[in-house]
This record gives structure tokens, C-alpha cells and sequence, in this order.
């Protein structure tokens, strides 16, 4: 049956990152994303955009300084800008009508700023409840991110709670990393490696060159996929869309975006083009 997902090109992996809070050490860390090619969603407070602060957690003090309103759309330009609420408050076990201002006015002024429809979501603290995953349907959110750390490279069921691989501090981040390059199996699964923190974190950790390493591992794969979280919601939600004749043989994609399939136990890529009825070949018999 071609009823595997692919990744775009019919790549088996893809990367994603997310990081919280807009911070101005974010722009050090996009300057070490654009160096080695690789995509970050970063997801921001609007009501405390410009706001200074500092933390005093890890190894030293570090400054907890949001970005500028108006250098917002400058500083992530090339990445995806997301929502982290209107003022990082835990929302969960509270009414709808404050879900509702926490994320949607968060989403309207990020708009704003950016250019562009917000559709992400990570939630503050990690927190959430069913008040919450539903007001963030009403607010047009189709993704959002916790901090439960998964240790594995699985596309989420419901992307409205979408659990990472694993923060930048993990301590089984060098054993996934190795993992996730070293997959030399003849078929292998489909693998979605998602990776979260604060940029503050490597003032406070004093860990800059660890973090610059880790991507410059990651970086430059040609069987990677390196994509916005937005990216990959976007894909994954069309394929979900596509609709196959009873026999497998045929199959049709209703939306805007080619999508790649393969059979299982093959290494062959078929793209189902966008508003296109495609023809499967037939699976190798192994």
C-alpha cells in the first residue's frame, strides 16, 4: 500500500526547533540557524514584547530582555513567529473567556507584527486542559507544543498537543542525536526530530558553543527535512487529507500542497500533486 507519509522530496527525516519567550538572545541563536540552514519557530508573548527582565536559575544570571514590537519582524525574519500567550499566564482551570484573551489577542497583535496569519502555539509553563486545546480551536490555533519530552522521533496524533523530542539540555539529547543520523536500516520509519528551550538558557548554562555544535551536526543532511513547526503541521495535516481509491491504486489531494507517499517496505517516493487524481505504481513484492 502507498499509504506511507514522506517528507517533502520523499525524505524520511525531518527537523524541527522551538524556542519560547522572545528574547534578544534569540538573535544570536537565529545568526547560528541561518549559518548552518536550519529553521526555528519562536514563540512570543505580545504583551510583554520590550519588556526588560532577568532570571536567576542555572549557572549565572541572565537577562530576561523581550524583543522590540517594532524589530520583531526583522529579527525572525526566515523563521516562524508563534504564539506563547498574550502574557505567559497559565490559563488552565480558568473560564473560556480568558483562554479566549490570553491566546486570541496574543495571535492579533502578533499578526500585526509579523505579516502574516499566526496559527502556532506553546503553551506557558506547559500547561493545559480541554478548556484550553478548545479554546485554542475557537482561536484558529492548529498547533501547539508542551514540554513533555517524548526521547522519540513519533508525528503527533493531535497536534494541539504536540510533545516534543526533547529540551537542548536533555541529557539523551548526544544518544537521539546519534540515533537520528545513524538510522542505516534498509527501509527505515518515518522520523521527526523536535527539539525546545529558551535561548536565555545558554547565557544562564554558559553553553553557547555546545548548543553551535549540536547544530552544526544537524545541519546540512541532504535526507533531512529542515522545517518550521508550522511547516511540518501544514504538510502532515494535508497528507491526512488525501483520499485513496477503495483498492489503494488511486489517490486524490484536495489541498494546495504536494505531498509525498511511498510503499511500505520500499524506498521508492511518489508525489500526489496538489488538486491532482494520481496513479500509485504498483509495490515491489519482497
Amino acid at each position: 500500500m502507498h499509504d506511507r507519509l514522506l517528507w517533502p522530496g520523499g525524505k524520511r527525516k525531518a527537523f524541527t526547533l522551538s524556542y519560547d519567550d522572545g528574547v534578544t538572545q534569540d538573535i544570536r541563536f537565529i545568526e547560528l540557524l541561518n549559518k548552518y540552514g536550519i529553521k526555528g519557530t519562536f514563540n512570543l508573548n505580545s504583551g510583554l514584547l520590550g519588556q526588560p527582565g532577568m532570571i536567576n536559575m542555572g549557572k549565572r544570571p541572565a537577562t530576561h530582555n523581550k524583543v522590540p514590537p517594532k524589530e520583531v519582524k526583522n529579527i525572525y525574519a526566515g523563521h516562524e513567529i508563534a504564539s506563547h500567550g498574550l502574557y505567559h499566564t497559565t490559563v488552565c482551570n480558568t473560564d473560556s473567556a480568558r483562554c479566549l484573551n490570553e491566546i486570541l489577542n496574543c495571535r492579533k497583535e502578533l499578526e500585526a507584527l509579523a505579516g502574516y496569519p499566526i496559527t502556532g502555539f506553546a503553551y506557558a509553563f506547559g500547561a493545559y486542559d480541554n478548556t484550553v486545546v478548545n479554546a485554542l480551536k475557537s482561536c484558529g490555533i492548529t498547533y501547539a507544543r508542551t514540554i513533555k519530552a517524548t526521547h522519540a522521533f513519533d508525528i503527533p496524533e493531535d497536534f494541539l498537543i504536540w510533545d516534543p523530542t526533547c529540551h537542548h539540555d536533555d541529557e539523551r539529547l548526544p544518544e537521539l542525536t546519534e540515533n537520528f543520523l545513524k538510522d542505516t536500516s534498509l527501509f527505515p520509519m518515518l522520523k521527526l526530530f523536535y527539539v525546545w528551550g529558551h535561548c536565555y538558557e545558554f547565557d544562564q548554562n554558559d553553553n553557547w558553543d555546545y548548543i553551535e555544535r549540536f547544530l552544526e551536526k544537524m545541519s546540512g543532511h541532504e535526507n533531512i527535512w529542515y522545517a518550521t513547526n508550522g511547516e511540518i503541521e501544514s504538510y502532515v495535516s494535508a497528507y491526512r487529507q488525501l483520499i485513496f481509491s477503495v483498492d489503494g491504486c488511486l489517490v486524490y489531494n484536495p489541498t494546495c500542497v504536494s505531498v509525498w507517499v511511498g510503499a511500505i517496505g520500499s524506498d521508492s517516493a511518489t508525489e500526489i500533486k496538489p488538486g491532482c487524481v494520481t496513479t500509485l505504481p504498483e509495490p515491489a513484492v519482497l
